[in-house]
């Protein structure tokens, strides 16, 4: 039986071990795990929240010192980056009419790809976050080059230029489509490299390691495609098991007998230098993935260089074009048509 297989504390923490184990985006650097963000998870109220001081190097400049005046003393600055509790479930679940007719693994499916299931679901967590901060305008001004042309090398270096005296240090991975990285590939951008300790090798540009994704979100309605690049660090993680994580539940009578693996988590993932506007309250008792890719969901903190990640807009060659997503269009609906009887005709069989 199933709940024999699943202990629901036990199975909580395999799914939460496993999800940090095996994410990809976790395991490349790109998000950081951040017990400072984990140990506000299950805490109430709906924000994380990281007050912070201004460093004084940005303060003004140094007094005369005479014997004629007071030296005055400045005061420090305060702020806060608020960052979202994303509160999210889901349940999978198998009829004894189903286990016995198809005879399909559905308890080992359940059991082994829940972790693989909020793996995809961080993916999709954290793009919608990325295309939220980017839609805001101040920090598309600041963080985000859009190209006039073909993707280039150029461009790729005007974009990394957003991050002015750092741009040199600081990033170290760029996430792209794969339609981007068959044009880098063209453009002969790419290095293979074999890391030290590492099985295989990787591909890199300028020093700075690709991640493939082929998530929707990197591709724009205008057919254009958008890079990310990021620093180490850029983007705080973390997630919990809330009370309750796990629950097994079994339903005699439904649909002839059912059994469902319930699974709740608390997760943030979220971009360090930004913070959750003011002004912005959920329209219901949690925020939407819709929500998060918003502008106005987003501020930016009193410097836009806290914000370690550039975006790069630009268009590919047609070889190379990714093909827009679409939605399938409503069919017409059918019209009424007049049966009309065909009249008999009258036949002389021989």
């Amino acid at each position: 039986h199933l709940a024999d297989a699943i202990i629901p504390e036990v199975f909580a923490n395999y799914v939460l071990n496993q999800s940090m184990k095996t994410n990809r985006l976790v395991k490349s650097g790109i998000l950081t795990n951040d017990p400072s963000l984990g140990s506000q998870l299950l805490a109430p109220g709906d924000f994380i929240h990281m007050p912070y001081i201004n460093d004084i190097m940005e303060g003004p400049d140094a007094q005369t010192w005479t014997d004629t005046q007071d030296i005055a003393v400045n005061g420090l600055t305060t702020g806060e980056q608020r960052a979202f509790k994303f509160r999210q479930a889901q349940a999978f679940g198998y009829t004894d009419i189903s286990q016995q007719v198809s005879g399909a693994p559905a308890q080992s499916t359940i059991s082994n790809r829940f972790s693989a299931y909020w793996n995809n679901q961080d993916q999709k967590l954290l793009f919608a976050t990325l295309k939220g901060v980017f839609a805001n305008s101040d920090i598309a001004t600041a963080k985000k080059y859009e190209d006039s042309g073909i993707f280039s090398a150029r461009g790729f270096l005007a974009t990394i230029a957003k991050l002015g005296d750092l741009q040199d240090n600081t990033f170290n991975k760029i996430v792209v489509h794969s339609s981007t990285y068959a044009e880098m590939k063209a453009q002969q951008l790419i290095e293979t490299v074999q890391p030290a300790n590492a099985v295989t090798p990787i591909s890199v540009y300028n020093g700075m390691q690709i991640v493939q994704d082929d998530d929707p979100n990197l591709i724009n309605d205008d057919g254009s495609v958008t890079s990310y690049v990021f620093a180490n660090g850029a983007v705080g993680y973390s997630v919990a098991n809330p009370q309750n994580a796990v629950e097994i539940e079994r339903e005699a009578r439904k649909e002839g007998g059912r059994t469902n693996v319930i699974n709740r988590r608390v997760v943030t993932t979220h971009v360090l230098g930004t913070s959750v506007s003011k002004t912005f309250a959920p329209a219901g008792q949690t925020v939407t993935m819709a929500e998060l890719a918003k502008g106005d969901t987003w501020a930016s903190i009193v410097d836009p260089r806290h914000i370690q990640i550039v975006a790069y807009k630009a268009k590919l060659d047609k070889e190379f074009a990714p093909v827009v997503p679409t939605k399938p269009a409503t069919p017409a609906a059918p019209k009424e048509e007049k049966v009309v009887a065909a009249r008999p005709q009258s036949r002389n069989f021989k």
